[in-house]
């Protein structure tokens, strides 16, 4: 299945043609996920903000955002209360709680029942139009299109990852052999010859952007070993702030006050507070 919440069931109106949704204001649900597909048009997008990594898929390799480098744990793209905290949202969050799944050889528009933006009756945007069981609600429709879109894109997507698999250019991350990320050593050995079938291909701007990406997976790494400490440590006490001696200048005393505010300016998402 494509669902990347693994809980998605196509939209029948037989079964929900009374239900209603919610638009999310927390990604607490995306903390149980370690990466979120992508389509080939969003690369550049993604990498400005993540590693980008590919997944195995039937015969060839999805690409993929990824939202957290440890097998475990939370990820620092999304805050201790839910909040979003990155530049970019993949289209795939964005249009939760309504997701796509494979269906006849295509991709279907699906719901995550389980999901509490989710109710089975009104109070919400409903999903379907007032009585009208061929057509969705307009809310409805413009995250079908929005799916619809991403899955259009996605066989060009996989062709695409799947030619820089061809030339040896994928490696296993952190010797997991499930998430590749582009090997920058392979990229710099190419042939012009290879450089050419990858541009001929359309892989030539991938590589590029996944070799942008690969900068993030240090300080994600950094991250997130901060906020394991930081959950299980007391934080340290405030050093006490020292008023400026009487008769100092503005600028002396505003210089002794910046002087006592030792602790650093928060990371999004790993404050301690």
């Amino acid at each position: 299945m494509l669902e990347i919440g693994g809980t998605a069931q196509p939209i029948r109106w037989d079964r929900h043609g009374q239900w209603s949704w919610h638009r999310p204001e927390r990604y607490a649900f995306a903390g149980a996920l370690r990466s979120v597909p992508i389509a080939l048009t969003e690369a550049f997008s993604a990498a400005s903000c993540f590693p980008l990594v590919f997944v195995p898929v039937g015969q060839g390799y999805a690409l993929h955002v990824l939202l957290r480098r440890s097998p475990s744990g939370r990820s620092a793209f999304i805050g201790s209360d839910g909040r979003w905290q990155a530049a970019w949202l993949p289209p795939r969050l964005a249009a939760w709680p309504f997701d796509l799944v494979e269906l006849g050889g295509g991709h279907a528009l699906a719901l995550h029942d389980a999901s509490d933006l989710v109710m089975q009756g009104p109070g919400g945007t409903p999903l379907f139009a007032e009585g009208n069981a061929a057509a969705l609600s307009a809310e409805t429709a413009k995250i079908s299109g929005l799916l619809k879109t991403h899955a259009e894109s996605l066989p060009a997507t996989v062709h695409t990852a799947t030619a820089l698999r061809h030339h040896d250019l994928l490696t296993p991350l952190d010797g997991e052999d499930h998430l590749l990320t582009v090997d920058a050593a392979a990229a710099g050995r190419l042939t012009e010859n290879a450089v050419l079938t990858l541009y001929r291909a359309g892989a030539l701007a991938l590589l590029h952007a996944g070799l942008v990406s690969l900068a993030h997976l240090s300080w994600m790494a950094k991250a997130e070993a901060h906020m394991t400490t930081a959950s299980s440590a007391k934080p340290p006490p405030l050093p006490p702030r020292k008023r400026a001696v009487a008769g100092s200048s503005f600028l002396t005393a505003l210089a002794a006050d910046t002087s006592a505010d030792v602790v650093p300016l928060p990371f999004p998402g790993l404050s301690q507070t």
